[in-house]
């Protein structure tokens, strides 16, 4: 079992350390380093199997423990390269002048190190292994000075199988010995030696994990797996029965090629011809949950669990299911939102499915850039926002005009806000927000939006387009718009419309400005009266000619408490 994994200059990650035990699930966004770190164990792995193959007591190997073994860009399976310093970080194989020990010069080596600590029953070991950069095809790695003693006994007992995920299945697919069916794994095509794990798996000389493979395929799918053939064939013929027929006759039923079958069952057989094909003591699963149903996800996954239970084996699985998230306990899940970490509680848990559910790319940076997050119930607030606070000169004006972090809620329910930022703060639990809603929703009691760090404020008027009824400013737009002949038939909508006090003093409060939406009575028909044809969403040029004495007071309350929380 693995419960430690250091990494130095891999890829992605230049000094990194995760935690794993148990059957650990990797849990985060694209492009976040979960498969970075099941390459890094392979990689680890095929050194280990590289040195005891050149260094090992069977080898025969005179050589000094301190010299390398060579490993060419053909023979490093565990990831797909073009050329080799693509292992390195920003691909530098050479130190820099801030990367420097007292004792050591520009441009030396850099070395690459992928360390693993682990248990065997219940003794403890730990394993490095450093990889030395020589040209785009070819390494040299070998082991850590302090642990070459105990190196034998971790190659004797440690295997680490990696099934990525599942990208098709070829049409026909030939015999293919151990390296080549390991080249094709490292490129991310486990689908092309399918067939040749099921005829592993049936050529057994115990006849039990065929068996016990093909029993899992009728449980789950009703399917009956046929063995495989391949004898005075040019390819393996593998296929299956779409029902389970009645005695021992195939009961009518066609037979069928695996490759005709769904993407969900070419999934799954993937992932038990493995188990059974290949035992290992850690098992490497990129995505099991790819291609699957839901309901299927979970039973799936408590049976690879089981499987791994019976043959003691470790499973680390890379994943965006919310299902497997959820079936698995928080100590037992790594997140790699932020700092990979493990995770402490279920509602960190429960945090952290909802950022997979919720959580776009472009919210992933914007967090990583800003303090806080504006909730707004659409874009049509927002603008209205920004317009105001350029009038007021107000501090948020610059915050507004340099790629603001802020969230629409698309006219829902407001808990949608205060879901998105229970998920935000899976990436960030220092994160701040502010709600605004519409006066209208002051009816929903404040429980039902409330959360850590997420204050709520409502406009007292009925909405944010309720504090553009000014007729001035309204009057000036026209103008600024049409013809001066248009100013009249305007001005005369806006004098039967509202209410006469609301007329003459719009700053004041006024049950209309409460009451009424402005959005959908007073503004269309003023505008039509004007002869301008202009929707809600462009209601915002209203708002930037106005003038400072004629956006209400509130407003800048509005914007000044924004400020105070998102810190800007």
């Amino acid at each position: 079992m693995i419960t430690r994994v250091k990494l130095g200059y891999f890829k992605m990650f230049e000094q990194q350390e995760f935690e794993l035990s148990g059957h650990i699930v990797l849990a985060g966004p694209n492009n976040s380093g979960k498969t970075t770190l099941l390459q890094a164990i392979v990689a680890w792995d095929l050194a280990l199997q590289r040195w005891k193959q050149r260094r090992g007591p069977e080898s025969g190997s005179k050589a000094k423990q301190r010299t390398g073994v060579p490993l060419t860009r053909k023979d490093f399976t565990a990831v797909p390269l073009r050329e080799m310093n693509l292992l390195w970080t920003d691909t530098r194989t050479a130190l820099r002048k801030d990367e420097l020990r007292a004792d050591q010069s520009l441009g030396e080596p850099r070395p690459l190190t992928i360390a693993l600590e682990g248990r065997t029953g219940h003794e403890p070991w730990e394993l490095a292994f450093e990889f030395r950069y020589q040209n785009s095809e070819l390494i040299y790695v070998k082991p850590s000075p302090a642990h070459t003693d105990g190196l034998a006994k971790v190659a004797e007992t440690f295997r680490v199988v990696h099934v990525p995920a599942f990208s098709g299945i070829g049409v026909e697919e030939t015999r293919y010995d151990p390296p080549y069916q390991d080249l094709l794994v490292g490129q991310g095509k486990a689908g092309d030696i399918l067939r040749n794990l099921l005829l592993e798996v049936y050529q057994k000389e115990d006849t039990s994990d065929w068996e016990t493979l093909s029993q899992q395929i009728q449980d789950i799918f009703g399917y009956t797996l046929l063995p495989p053939e391949y004898e005075g064939r040019p390819f393996i013929l593998c296929q299956y029965l779409p029902g389970v027929p009645k005695g021992r006759s195939k009961g009518g039923l066609a037979q069928l090629d695996i490759a005709s079958a769904g993407s969900g069952f070419h999934q799954v057989l993937l992932l038990l011809a493995f188990f059974y094909a290949r035992p290992a003591t850690v098992l490497l699963l990129d995505e099991p949950d790819a291609h699957l149903h839901v309901i299927l996800q979970k039973q799936i996954y408590d049976r690879l669990r089981a499987i791994a239970g019976e043959r003691s084996c470790q499973l680390v699985v890379a994943t965006h299911s919310e299902v497997l998230i959820d079936g698995t306990s928080p100590e037992l899940i790594l997140s790699f939102y932020a700092e990979p970490h493990r995770l402490l509680s279920d509602v960190e848990r429960d945090q952290l499915a909802e950022a997979l559910r919720r959580i776009t790319a472009m919210d992933l940076l914007m967090a990583e850039r800003s303090p806080g997050v504006l909730y707004v119930e659409n874009e049509s607030d927002f603008n209205l926002l920004r317009a105001w606070a350029r009038v007021l000169n107000h501090p948020l004006a610059r915050w507004f005009s340099e790629s603001p972090f802020w969230h629409s809620n698309l006219g829902r329910h407001p808990r949608e806000a205060r879901d998105h930022f229970f998920a935000i703060r899976a990436i960030k639990p220092e994160m701040r927000a502010v709600l605004l809603l519409d006066g209208d929703n002051r009816a929903l009691p404040e429980h039902e939006v409330r959360a850590d760090g997420l204050l709520v404020l409502r406009w007292e008027r009925y909405e944010a387009e309720s504090y553009l009824i000014h007729p001035e400013a309204l009057l000036r737009y026209v103008e600024s718009r049409t013809a001066a002949l248009w100013r009249g038939p305007a001005e005369e909508h806006l004098r039967d419309q509202l209410p006469p006090a609301v007329f003459r003093h719009p700053l004041n409060s006024h049950y209309y400005l409460v009451s009424t939406p402005a959005s959908k009575t007073l503004l269309p028909g003023f505008f039509r009266a004007a002869g301008i044809d202009i929707g809600k969403q462009e209601y915002y040029l209203v708002a930037e000619q106005m003038r400072p004495e004629e956006v209400a007071l509130e407003v800048r309350e509005k914007l000044d408490a924004i400020e105070s929380v998102l810190g800007v």
